[in-house]
């Protein structure tokens, strides 16, 4: 089974106000902490779609591996990075699946992206995402039969428009709650 994933880290960081992906996360930035996760998980390609303006990340996701593509419109919203970043991962071959995550969770653990992998092998029609308290977060491993919607995704609601739409395919798996913790705005409590 040949698995993908696709790092987003494309967006301004608006709301937060600055470049919040320099947060430090264990002594590193945390976008650079987010691409060390998904390094250290079994997958046979890694792809980071950036802006211009993040050379440190780039710098640090060619170093690990991962193929570099450049949003050169993220004010499009999340669906232009899935967009581009799915064209550059069917580009590179045929893959069963395809793992979604951000670069803004500074918890999230290799182990729950283990997790979400074994249970995609076990099952690669389903859709797997993390769950803590009732709440579904990222990242999300989509099957290959769902590219194509992938392929089509607008505004900026990502995947979300294609859970939406194959609800009875959605399996989750049970995460620390810290796990899902995104950072949006400077007030945002990250414990990093």
């Amino acid at each position: 089974m040949k698995l993908a994933c696709l790092l987003t880290a494309a967006g301004s960081g608006s709301r937060f106000g600055s470049d919040k992906l320099r947060l430090p996360v264990d002594g590193e930035p945390m976008g650079v902490h987010a691409l060390k996760v998904l390094a250290d998980a079994p997958f046979d390609l890694r792809v980071l779609i950036t802006s211009r303006d993040k050379g440190y990340l780039m710098d640090a996701a060619r170093a690990l591996g991962f193929l570099v593509c450049i949003n050169p419109a993220p004010e499009r919203g999340m669906s232009s990075s899935v967009r581009l970043g799915t064209e550059a991962i069917c580009a590179a071959g045929k893959f069963d699946g395809i793992l979604y995550a951000v670069a803004d969770q500074p918890h999230l653990s290799c182990g729950t992206v283990n997790q979400l992998l074994e249970a995609f092998r076990q099952k690669p029609e389903m859709i797997f995402a993390p769950e803590a308290e009732g709440r579904r977060g990222n990242p999300v491993l989509f099957p290959a039969s769902l590219i194509p919607e992938l392929l089509q995704v607008q505004g900026d609601r990502g995947g979300r428009q294609v859970i939406a739409a194959h609800r009875e395919r959605l399996r989750t798996i049970p995460v620390d709650p810290k796990e899902l913790l995104d950072i949006d705005r400077k007030e945002d409590p990250s414990s990093c």
